[in-house]
């Protein structure tokens, strides 16, 4: 009998073991810690692929100042000639080297479908790539009067195609830089960047003329096609006249109608120039001073101001694509403290990123990515580990990322849309009211990041100052408590934090429970999210239960046997005596 117990006992043990050992192994999946530990296993081997012998390894971040001095960790010792293609190429970081194709992803030929489109036409494109699935990209587009746009691929799998905004002014662009985003085999992300100048160069030889875009004239039903108005420029000045880097500076601008993008370039006596993005338009637009401004007496000429449907860029001369304005604003610049840098995105260069390594503890950068929103990895390691603080600005709302919270540095996209929830139908299907926050698919970001969603006045007619956060789960259509107690800031933001890029509800009241499924840890929604994997799990369990008690009556019956042949054999020899 002890023997039986003892097996029981063995039996149940070791079915809650296999049990714990399934959820391990399911939650391990999910996370990629197997991805990060076949890539520690790489890296120690001496492997190369793009993600562990690329610029964030083999960059400023492992040859900066913490380990060398600025001669030794610039450009000639991190630069394409021995962390680039050339020595993480097919040849070296292939298949053969890297399991599979995980973690290396290769542009191979681009093109745009055509050459001249109007504001929100769709322009197809081709994207030729090998190695890791491509699942997303993002493509910057320069134009030859200053202005910059970012768009965003759809249908990737399909028909690849862009949609041009209603913002983007009318002139010619070109393509500066394409982000691929990958896809490896257990389903984490990684990305890489592609630019006509820089670590992976690529010659994307690709113009496109945007036009004015044209639709039917109200109720005129004669079909005849007319533009749609512009916004137009009355009046604008600074409300100082003197400022130092990083000062913030109000501006004075009115306009045919209300704002939602500002753009102003201010030009020095001998030629030196700085440019600034405007931010608050809901209450009093400002702009800040960039790091990179150098002292002198500057003046307004050129301005580029955009709603959601149109836009207008002015300048003093009204030459290149530009309407003429006669602007009359000046400033004096002085220079500023060492602890605050401000800088726009398409001015982040080698000399810039060697000051942020460089920058002293509690420095916080500032960048403003308005129309190239590519962040590159490389700002993320000049962060890393440190007590420096980055704030992206994209539009009225801002992404704050900490150093001592980045795991892992790679380029993001951080454009991101605050929409009513009516402008998602798959969401508007389960929820009513709300708002959306949108990002694109970047997948695992390089650390937690706190989004602040600025409370502009289309926001404001939605959510109260208490709000709830859910993020939203495609696939199975239901969502995953992100926060629970968002209250609006003192400076009118909605503040919650993410690791992970996917789209985000923000609603006045908790949802019904029958569309959530659990709570975010992290906001990477855990492998209990109903993507099947906690179903096959306990699936497993219960086979394992199941089967443990079969073995249990089998043996119990085996047991039994003996004793009841033994008691028959007994009786039958008492009744022959």
């Amino acid at each position: 009998m002890d023997k039986f117990k003892s097996k029981v006992i063995k039996l149940a043990v070791s079915g809650v073991a296999i049990f714990a050992f399934g959820i391990f192994v399911g939650y391990q999946l999910n996370y990629g810690t197997l991805s990060s530990i076949q890539g520690y296993l790489f890296n120690a081997a001496g492997e190369a692929s793009d993600s562990n012998a690329s610029n964030s390894n083999a960059s400023n971040s492992n040859a900066s100042n913490s380990n060398a001095s600025n001669s030794n960790a610039s450009d000639s010792n991190a630069s394409d000639s021995n962390a680039s293609d050339a020595n993480a190429s097919s040849a070296n970081a292939s298949s053969a080297n890297a399991s599979a194709t995980d973690n290396i992803i290769y542009l191979q030929n681009f093109a745009l479908g055509s050459t001249s489109a109007k504001q929100g036409d769709k322009v197809n494109v081709t994207i030729g790539t090998s190695g890791a699935c491509n699942s997303a990209v993002s493509i910057v587009f320069k134009g030859g009067n200053g202005t910059t746009f970012t768009a965003q691929v759809q249908d990737i799998t399909g028909n690849p195609y862009i949609v041009i905004p209603n913002s983007a002014v009318a002139t010619t662009y070109s393509v500066s830089d394409v982000l691929l985003v990958g896809r490896n085999s257990d389903n984490t992300t990684f990305t890489k960047q592609y630019s006509t100048s820089g670590a992976n160069t690529y010659a994307f030889n690709s113009s496109l003329t945007v036009v004015a875009k044209e639709t039917n004239n109200g109720g005129n039903n004669s079909g005849t096609q007319q533009p749609v108005a512009k916004v137009s420029l009355t009046s604008i000045s600074l409300g100082s006249t003197s400022a130092k880097v990083s000062d913030k500076v109000y501006v004075n601008v009115q306009t045919s109608e209300k704002l939602n993008s500002l753009k102003l370039v201010f030009t020095s006596t001998d030629g030196k120039t700085f440019t600034v993005y405007a931010k608050d338009f809901s209450t009093k637009p400002y702009i800040e001073i960039p790091s990179s401004t150098v002292g002198g007496t500057y003046s307004l000429t050129s301005a580029i101001i955009a709603t959601s449907k149109s836009s207008t860029a002015y300048s003093k001369d009204g030459g290149n694509d530009t309407e003429k304005f006669d602007f009359n604003s000046t400033i004096e610049i002085s220079d500023g403290t060492e602890t605050t840098f401000i800088y726009n995105n398409e001015d982040v260069n080698s000399d810039v990123l060697t000051k942020l390594y460089n920058a002293p503890s509690g420095t916080e950068i500032t960048i403003n990515a308005d129309s190239n929103t590519l962040i590159n990895e490389e700002l993320f390691n000049a962060i890393k580990g440190k007590n420096k603080k980055l704030v992206i600005n994209y539009k009225d709302n801002q992404i704050v990322f900490n150093g001592n919270d980045i795991d892992n540095s790679k380029t993001i996209d951080i454009s991101m849309t605050v929409d009513n929830v009516s402008s998602n139908e798959d969401i508007n299907k389960l929820v009513s009211s709300g708002i959306i926050v949108n990002f694109p698919d970047n997948g695992n970001l390089p650390g937690k990041a706190l989004i602040r969603v600025k409370a502009t006045d289309e926001v404001d007619k939605v959510l109260n100052d208490k709000v709830y956060v859910y993020v939203y789960n495609e696939s199975s259509k239901d969502f995953c408590v992100v926060d629970t107690s968002v209250k609006k800031s003192s400076d009118g933001y909605y503040e919650f934090t993410i690791t992970h890029n996917s789209d985000y509800l923000i609603v006045n009241e908790k949802l019904d429970s029958k569309l959530v499924v659990s709570q975010s840890d992290g906001n990477i929604v855990n492998f209990q999210k109903g993507n099947g994997t906690l179903l096959m799990l306990i699936a497993v369990g219960i086979a394992v239960i199941i089967a443990a008690v079969i073995v249990i009556i089998v043996l119990k019956k085996k047991k039994s046997t003996p004793l009841k042949n033994n008691k028959k054999n007994n009786d039958i020899n008492n009744n022959n005596l």
